[in-house]
């Protein structure tokens, strides 16, 4: 009986401690992926080295920006979290117009930094109007056909019925 327990017990703190093996590897140094948005923006995702998971807590970073045609400088900029993903970050502020060497810089909770060259544009603008309507059946039609099929057979029912009451009496 103290045999099965204590094989149990072995086997239960093994399977907890085999379970959270990944959650020891968070925590340590930070990698960045930094990219362009396609338009004027800057974006970073930042997972740990160790594991390539994702940093879940805050990241502090910015980016210092060094135009390739004229050498103009911008920056720092803060790069803040985004809801568009856990560890994605995108820029506070857009990047002008052009080519650009971009230095992303974390401090948090650990140092890292990543130069990337990107091309910063602006996107041409979004449609206001209206897509047209589909082709088809309008609403109108879609619920008219079912309701006209319902009346007939609704008219076929009623006559049969009388048509058999008739009979019988």
């Amino acid at each position: 009986m103290i045999r099965r327990l204590l094989v149990v017990a072995a086997t239960l703190l093994t399977a907890v401690l085999l379970g959270a093996a990944p959650a020891w590897a968070h925590g340590g140094p930070i990698q960045l992926d930094v990219r362009s948005d396609g338009g004027q923006g800057v974006t970073a995702t930042v997972t740990y080295v160790r594991d390539g998971h994702a940093v879940p807590g805050e990241v502090r970073m910015t980016y210092t920006a060094v135009s390739s045609s004229d050498g103009e400088v911008v920056g720092p900029v803060q790069l803040r979290a985004s809801a568009e993903g856990q560890a994605f970050y995108q820029a506070k502020d857009p990047l002008p117009t052009g080519d650009w060497t971009v230095t992303v810089t974390a401090t948090h909770p650990s140092a890292a930094t990543k130069t990337v060259t990107v091309t910063s544009a602006e996107l041409p603008p979004v449609a206001t109007t209206p897509p047209p309507a589909p082709a088809g059946m309008s609403t109108v039609t879609m619920v008219a056909i079912p309701v006209a099929v319902a009346v007939v057979a609704l008219a076929i029912t009623v006559f049969l019925r009388r048509r058999r009451l008739a009979r019988v009496g």
